[in-house]
Formats: C-alpha cells, sequence, structure tokens
C-alpha cells in the first residue's frame, strides 16, 4: 500500500508553502523506499486554475505523479462568494458549498481517489482552503489525513470546514501553534495527528555581492520574500518602512521578491525595489545580502522564508501577531519581534546598528533550524506521526 498526496498543483517550478512541503515530503519518502504518489491538477496559476499541464502519469523526481483536468469554474460566482466570506458575512450551507466547488475542483481525480482507495495506506490532502481537498476527503474518510496549512482566518470559520476537520481520520501539522489552533476551533478528540513541518538540507555557499552587483544595490536593505499581498501585510510593511526610512535612515532600501504585482506608495518608488520572482540560487544570495529579512505576515503555520533566512546567514524581523513566527523566535533566538510602527522602528534601529548582534540572532536561528528541520529530524516525526495514524 502506498501514501498518496492530493494537492492542487504539483511540480518543479510551482512555489507556494503547501506545494514545497508535499513535494519535499513525497520525494524524501520515495527516497528511503516508501511507495508514495501524489495526485494534482494540470492547473500551474492558483488564480485562473487553468489546465496548462497534460493530463495522465509522470514521475517527478522518482515520484509517481497524477494530473487530472480541472473543472471549468464559475469564476464570477466564487468571487461574490469569496467577498462575502471575507467581511465576515453569515453564509447559507448552499453558498459554502458552492464556494467549495468554484475554488477547484477535479471530477476525475475524485473517480480515481474512489477506484483505488483500497491500495492507500493513508491520502494526505493539503491545505485545507481547495475543493481538492474538501470533495476529496469526503471520499476515502477513513484514510483521509489533513496536512492543513491552516491560519486563523474567515475560512477556517466556516461551518463546511468545521465539518471537514470533524469528518477526517487525522491530521498532520507544520508547528505546534497550528496544531494549537485547530484543536481550539475544532472537535477534534482523540482523533490520531502530529506536528512534522519541512526539512532543510544546508544550503551551498551563497554569493551576497553577486547579488548586490546583479541588482545595484549598496547600502543596508531589508528583504520581503512571499506572495506580494494584503493578506501577507506587504502594504504594512511599506507603509512602516517608509515612515522608519523618511525619520532615520534615508539610505535603507526595501527589496520585495515573490509573485504578484506591487505599487510603491506615493514617494517610495525610488526606496522600494520589486525585485520578482528569483530562481533558488538568486534567492539564496538575496538572503544572505540583506540586512535584515522581514516576514511581517501573521497568517502563516510553518514560514519557510524565516528557515530559509537563518540557514544564509541572516536574522529576521517578525510581525508579534503571528503565534508561529514567534514560536519559531522563542525557540531559536533569531531575530526580532514588531506589533506596531515604534516597535518596528526600534527592532530595526537596533539590528540596522549592531552588526555583532545581527551575527549572533542569524547564527542562533541556522542551529535552530540544523537540529530541528533537519530532513532526518523532519522525517523520524513523520514516521511517529504515520505510526499513529496508522494505529
Amino acid at each position: 500500500m502506498s501514501i498518496a498526496f492530493v494537492v492542487p498543483r504539483y511540480g518543479d517550478g510551482i512555489v507556494g508553502g503547501a506545494e514545497t512541503l508535499t513535494r519535499g515530503l513525497a520525494e524524501h519518502l520515495a527516497a528511503r523506499g516508501t511507495p508514495v504518489e501524489v495526485l494534482t491538477t494540470c492547473a500551474r496559476d492558483h488564480h485562473t486554475w487553468r489546465n496548462a499541464l497534460p493530463e495522465g502519469r509522470e514521475v517527478v523526481n522518482d515520484v509517481p505523479v497524477h494530473r487530472f483536468p480541472v473543472r471549468a469554474r464559475n469564476e464570477r460566482l466564487f468571487g461574490r462568494i469569496q467577498q462575502r466570506i471575507d467581511r465576515g458575512d453569515p453564509l447559507p450551507i448552499e453558498d459554502q458549498l458552492a464556494w467549495a466547488e468554484e475554488s477547484v475542483s477535479s471530477p476525475s481525480l475524485y473517480s480515481h481517489l474512489l477506484r483505488h482507495r483500497e491500495g492507500y495506506e493513508l491520502v494526505c490532502f493539503a491545505p485545507y482552503l481547495f475543493g481538492t481537498t474538501f470533495w476529496g476527503s469526503q471520499l476515502v474518510p477513513e484514510r483521509a489525513v489533513l496536512i492543513p496549512c491552516l491560519h486563523d482566518e474567515p475560512y477556517a470559520r466556516l461551518p463546511l470546514i468545521r465539518a471537514m476537520f470533524e469528518g477526517c481520520h487525522g491530521f498532520i501539522f507544520n508547528s505546534p501553534p497550528e496544531a494549537e489552533l485547530a484543536r481550539r476551533l475544532y472537535a477534534i478528540g482523540d482523533r490520531p495527528w502530529g506536528v512534522v513541518g519541512l526539512g532543510f538540507d544546508p544550503p551551498s555557499p551563497p554569493s551576497p555581492e553577486r547579488f548586490r552587483r546583479r541588482h545595484r544595490l549598496e547600502g543596508p536593505f531589508l528583504l520581503y520574500v512571499g506572495r506580494k499581498e494584503k493578506g501577507k501585510n506587504v502594504p504594512l510593511l511599506t507603509e512602516y518602512f517608509l515612515a522608519y526610512r523618511e525619520r532615520f535612515r534615508r539610505d535603507l532600501t526595501l527589496c520585495l521578491v515573490g509573485e504578484g504585482p506591487i505599487q510603491a506608495p506615493r514617494g517610495g518608488e525610488r526606496a522600494i525595489r520589486d525585485l520578482g520572482y528569483l530562481g533558488p540560487s538568486e534567492k539564496l544570495d538575496a538572503y544572505a545580502a540583506a540586512t535584515v529579512v522581514c516576514q511581517p505576515s501573521v497568517n502563516e503555520s510553518f514560514s519557510i522564508v524565516i528557515m530559509e533566512a537563518w540557514l544564509a546567514g541572516t536574522p529576521v524581523l517578525v510581525h508579534a501577531g503571528c503565534p508561529v513566527t514567534t514560536y519559531h523566535l522563542q525557540g531559536s533566538g533569531g531575530g526580532l519581534a514588531f506589533g506596531d510602527y515604534f516597535e518596528f522602528a526600534e527592532a530595526l534601529d537596533l539590528l540596522l546598528g549592531d552588526e555583532a548582534l545581527r551575527a549572533k540572532l542569524a547564527a542562533q536561528g541556522r542551529a535552530y533550524v540544523l537540529e530541528e528541520y533537519s530532513w532526518p529530524a523532519v522525517m523520524a516525526r513523520f514516521e511517529a506521526a504515520r505510526e499513529r495514524l496508522r494505529g
């Protein structure tokens, strides 16, 4: 029997927290000789969900991957319901079901699950927000394991989502705060679960000088890596950065790396650099070149970014309102946290002005990642969780 991972998108070059997590787990399980396969859609883009990849079976880095077409969506209906959820409007169950159906759905994937369900030891669904997880987990409840990548957000409080969580066999969480949030929101009871997370290998030596030369960067700079959107608190970061720069450091630059457009506020066009998507090697150089990496998001279940920053030798500045990033900060001593602009300015000023402090915090963060999130440590936690889920 094999372990199946069901994820809306999968493959090299497809970025995202849940996608990176499932790819890492699947590939390391395959390398250990564990039968594993991935069930996913033909989509690449998580905005349009258009079928872009060939339907059928292929092998990606020694992992069998089955791709199924996405059903045509009513994007206008989905958008209208999504806006109501974001506003916190009460929704009848019919609208919640329509929202799940129009997010991303694949009837042929569900048919495959039904036909082959007896051949799977566990079926791991990630993340919680999409139709492939909601509808797929209903078909194999006795084997369904949610890897939810859960945030405290309006979607998580829908009765439909609560029913999905309470109907699954078990759970794999990315961090203790995520597990605590799920236990607070849903009646998980005594069903099996475990905290696993994502593993990292020590990176190749980066070249911060190469990155600075390529992008013509001089002086200190603050780095953000991730989706450039309101849900990740990027507008807040740009607001705080420009206020700090205006008052204290006119030579400071903010570099934004990742998907999505960003329009710098008026007066900040020269101080804020949108570098777009960077490949793995150049992103590592960016982390190493940065003076400080800022993760302002409060919606995280793990935060790959701060782990990558620490491995590259750079301290982090995180939002105090995020239980997950502050959990890692407390466990590692790898950076500082801010709750408002004044704390942001004070913390950033301290980090920019003390090179020895930056080096100490970064070294503590790196040691934390190598001890807690090496692949051997992560796979040991996965196998422990697997035993509980099988039992």
